[in-house]
């Protein structure tokens, strides 16, 4: 980047535009692996140290500045612990300890904070995920929006080989485990007041259970939760990074009605909403269906569809059949079009 960009929202929002701004500060750094491990320059949802012969540790950083704090369907502490537990377990590791610092505007009262650091905990609790170290700092007001959360995320992987989204093979079957855009409608219809005749709420749930014990299988080549840039941006990832094409078959992909209906009265792309409760997995194809009737068992993942496979066409992109029998490129977006999702 030119050293005199102006830096935008869109530049952290998930799309291409914040690919291009963490690529100039990535390359800032000099030492960026250990010995040979996933570091900053795969991008991926975490980085890898080697600790054994059969053990990898999985370290995970995220910062959550959600507004509003308490949202349909959850809360900035609810998202904090959430968001972070996921990224381990996309790696395939079994998430075992959280660090969380927390920024806090003056003249916050303490009945909010304790709020919100009390579904962090349950959250945790019920993922038999210890919180071991953290930060606190007050700052003056205006200079914060009440609360911020910053946390790191430890996990384990004892199998050979990490889940990285960079290894999506070709024949690959592409499982999503449920509506795409969930959170971010729920969180812009919140904020335009859209009045709805079903209660949308965010996704936002950990994945622990449901995803796993599927990752530890070795079945799983590939695994990512579409955050903010949404479903676009991962599936891009997917076929970027791994030199694959996308295939993907539209009437199979589930829409939330009433996710479809905020996008219609806003005129917003499903595609580029964020899920903090749902994700995609490239799965060995004689081995999809099994994967995919594992999912539907769990309430987060009923409405898991199998929506396309990996191609040796259209590399590195991402090509959508579509319900008239056309085909169309979906493409990575700028990045998500509402501020602080997540």
């Amino acid at each position: 980047m030119k050293p005199d960009t102006i830096i935008e929202l869109n530049h952290g929002a998930g799309g291409s535009l914040m690919d291009i701004f963490l690529s100039s500060l990535i390359n800032i750094y000099k030492n960026k692996s250990v010995e040979g491990g996933i570091g900053a320059d795969e991008q991926d949802d975490g980085a890898t140290i080697q600790i054994s012969k059969d053990s990898i540790l999985i370290v995970s950083s995220d910062s959550h500045t959600v507004e509003p704090i308490f949202f349909p369907g959850g809360d900035l502490g609810l998202l904090a612990a959430t968001g972070t537990i996921n990224d381990v377990v996309m790696m395939g590791g079994k998430p075992i300890a959280i660090t969380c610092a927390i920024l806090i505007e003056e003249g916050t009262r303490y009945s909010l904070i304790e709020k919100v650091i009390s579904s962090f905990a349950r959250t945790c609790d019920q993922n038999n995920v210890a919180v071991i170290a953290g930060d606190t700092k007050v700052l003056p007001r205006g200079q914060v929006d009440c609360m911020y959360m910053s946390t790191t995320g430890i996990g384990i992987r004892t199998s050979p080989n990490v889940i990285a989204d960079n290894n999506v093979k070709v024949g690959d079957k592409i499982i999503i485990t449920g509506s795409p855009g969930m959170h971010g409608a729920s969180l812009i219809a919140g904020r335009e007041g859209i009045n709805l005749e079903t209660d949308l709420k965010s996704d936002v749930a950990p994945l622990v259970s449901m995803l796993l014990p599927i990752a530890e299988s070795g079945v799983v080549h590939a695994m990512k939760d579409p955050t903010r840039g949404g479903l676009g941006s991962a599936l891009n990832e997917f076929a970027s990074k791994s030199n694959v094409g996308l295939i993907l078959e539209e009437d199979s992909i589930p829409v939330n009605p009433a996710v479809n209906g905020v996008c219609e009265l806003l005129g917003l792309d499903m595609f580029s909403l964020s899920s903090e409760g749902m994700a995609i997995l490239a799965v060995v194809p004689e081995k999809a269906e099994e994967v995919l009737a594992t999912i539907q068992l769990h309430l987060s993942g009923k409405d898991a569809r199998i929506i396309g496979e990996a191609s040796d066409k259209y590399l590195g992109k991402v090509v959508i059949h579509t319900s008239i029998g056309g085909h169309r490129l979906l493409r990575k977006p700028l990045g998500e079009p509402i501020p602080r999702v997540c």
